[in-house]
């Protein structure tokens, strides 16, 4: 009987850590992740240096704005869309004439950095369709899996993509993430997210980008590669000079 009695709570609190773990949804890691990074203001702009462009962003209830400036042996150059213009390119400040791939390949340049900056937030969009797949340990350390995938309808060119993130359960911060794409032959990228720091009361977040040996591997089997060292590093993504205007 006494053994019963010390195996009942222990048995309670193991009942509740599972119900929990099949209870949460993806909706609400992904807010949990949000206010962890401070991305839950209404209203913000930010400025960020990114290899050889001067970026901008812009958000507000229901508009947002990137932009993105260089300036090449005197000549300035701006790209600007929003969430209810397409890409336009200035050259001087005159706007330039631009035919349909042009305008695509820069908005999805663009796109693809604003992107990935503004993670978690971003996680939010209507686009997303995001699932739990559960916890995974990765180095001793338990996180959320989060599978996302795209709807055609506002999922841009790239809406076949699938991602996965691998979400801290304790700090609720994205700690690795993972994709496919099908674009320019298309792969597979693994991300470890590094120099955590806040400005203006926002998280950012640089990453070190990784590829497997093969072309396309399983997303999920990526932190296992990655423990076992069998990823290869391709690049350092670095932002540089942020600040927040609130």
């Amino acid at each position: 009987m006494l053994f019963i009695k010390k195996t009942i709570p222990f048995f309670c609190f193991y009942l509740i850590a599972c119900s929990q773990s099949k209870t949460i949804t993806s909706d609400q890691i992904i807010e949990q992740s949000i206010s962890a990074c401070g991305w839950n203001q209404k209203e913000f702009s930010i400025s960020f240096d990114f290899r050889d462009y001067t970026y901008k962003l812009i958000r507000k209830p229901f508009f947002y704005s990137y932009q993105r400036s260089k300036l090449i042996e005197g000549t300035a150059f701006l790209d600007i869309m929003t969430s209810k213009d397409q890409l336009k390119r200035y050259k001087n400040n005159r706007l330039l004439k631009l035919n349909d791939s042009i305008t695509n390949l820069y908005s999805n340049s663009l796109n693809s950095v604003m992107y990935f900056f503004q993670l978690p937030l971003i996680l939010r969009d209507d686009a997303v369709i995001s699932e739990v797949l559960g916890a995974t340990t990765i180095f001793g350390k338990k996180y959320w899996s989060v599978k996302v995938l795209f709807n055609q309808s506002g999922g841009g060119k790239d809406f076949k993509d699938e991602y996965r993130y691998w979400i801290d359960q304790e700090s609720h911060l994205i700690a690795f993430l993972a994709y496919n794409y099908l674009t320019d032959g298309g792969g597979t990228r693994f991300r470890i997210a590094t120099n955590y720091r806040k400005h203006g009361g926002i998280l950012f977040q640089d990453y070190i980008n990784y590829k497997p040996k093969l072309r396309f591997m399983s997303l999920d089997s990526l932190p296992i590669l990655l423990e076992k060292g069998n990823l290869i590093e391709i690049s350092k993504i670095k932002n540089k000079n942020i600040m927040v205007f609130n």
